[in-house]
């Protein structure tokens, strides 16, 4: 058959073309538009919550860095309701967490328990050591699980609603996991020496620790708070003038208090007797005893009289040439002493240096 003719394109057919043409025009520029839309949205958002979180990360290391360890980790809390798996924060918030539990302390009106207002802190820091300990390896593992074995003993001696062996538990599972581990040498070692473990074996530990150079301020804090609250336990003013001699050699520093209750328990005439102080200044040699005495005397000199303070100091030198075997030369100068204190009846030290003329005489 031959072939039909194609029906002429009516006026009609030609304006309805190019009305559907633009139609699919207008409707792909609105979706790029609406896209467009979109992303420019999800980019400012983006950008808001990240300046938001660099605010308020900025924040937390504030806080830390002042010791409020609390509002620290909370601040960081914050962060992790947007992102519960952000490993900066976490960590962040894990490194803050531990130095909570390095300078934990509890501000009470006087009469009233710390034990509750511990509780409720500790309930907070506990999760976030755990669950950084879990998502930590090797020596990092450590360091947290020595934190936790701390906030297990604080949960004990300061909260005082913890009574079984976490606390140890935790501090050896460290030291297994790394035999170096400061933070395990130290807390075990304090540890001991509050909970009446071996007095030898708990000066290795903190020995131990010492001997890493790492966290050297954290670890004189135990050592000298350690020994202080030890001080009835035989050898313990010893241990305490070598690290107070260690750090005065290192140049390392030690606040006035501490430094004042290093001095009362080792060298204070008026409260310490001849074999308590023959302990402390016998555990240096000599010099290294006279230098340390000093540098502790320093803290608590305010309010003495300079005469008072110049014949302790020759009365400390004489007990040190008694010390060092040269009898002779000592008993002179207890002798000499004597002589000066008449003008000053009714001290201590005078009826100190009666005592030691008596023995060096009969001796």
């Amino acid at each position: 058959m031959p072939n039909e003719a194609a029906a002429p394109e009516t006026g009609s057919d030609k304006t309805w073309g190019f009305l559907m043409g633009w139609i699919g025009r207008i409707t792909a520029i609105a979706g790029l538009c609406a896209t467009v839309a979109g992303g420019m949205t999800w980019i400012v958002a983006h950008h808001r919550q990240q300046r938001e979180r660099t605010a308020q990360l900025a924040l937390a290391q504030t806080q830390a860095a002042q010791g409020d360890y609390q509002a620290s980790v909370e601040t960081y809390a914050a962060i992790l309701k947007v992102n519960p798996l952000d490993r900066v924060v976490l960590e962040s918030q894990l490194n803050t967490a531990m130095l909570w539990a390095e300078n934990f302390s509890m501000l009470v009106a006087e009469g009233q328990s710390a034990a509750e207002p511990a509780g409720r802190a500790l309930d907070e820091m506990m999760p976030i050591l755990e669950s950084g300990l879990t998502r930590s390896k090797g020596t990092r593992a450590a360091d947290v699980q020595a934190h936790l074995g701390w906030a297990h003993w604080l949960n004990q001696c300061i909260a005082e609603r913890e009574f079984g062996p976490a606390a140890e538990q935790n501090l050896r599972a460290a030291l297994a996991t790394d035999p170096t581990n400061v933070y395990a040498h130290a807390m075990l070692g304090d540890w001991m020496l509050q909970n009446g473990g071996d007095f030898s074996i708990a000066i290795q530990q903190l020995e131990a620790a010492a001997a890493t150079g790492k966290a050297r301020p954290f670890v004189r804090s135990l050592q000298i708070g350690g020994l202080v609250d030890s001080y009835d336990q035989r050898g313990a003013r010893a241990e305490l003038v070598k690290v107070a001699n260690s750090m005065r050699a290192g140049g390392e520093p030690l606040n006035p208090v501490e430094k004042r209750r290093v001095f009362d328990v080792c060298c204070n005439v008026g409260t310490t007797n001849h074999e308590e102080l023959v302990e402390s200044l016998s555990a240096v040699p000599p010099h290294d005893a006279w230098l340390t005495y000093l540098w502790l005397e320093g803290a608590g000199s305010e309010g003495r009289s300079d005469p008072l303070r110049a014949l302790t100091e020759e009365f400390i030198q004489a007990n040190l040439l008694e010390i060092s075997g040269q009898a002779t030369q000592a008993l002179r100068q207890y002798w000499d002493l004597q002589l000066r204190l008449r003008a000053l009846p009714g001290t201590s030290l005078q009826d100190e240096v009666d005592t030691a003329v008596h023995r060096l005489s009969t001796s």
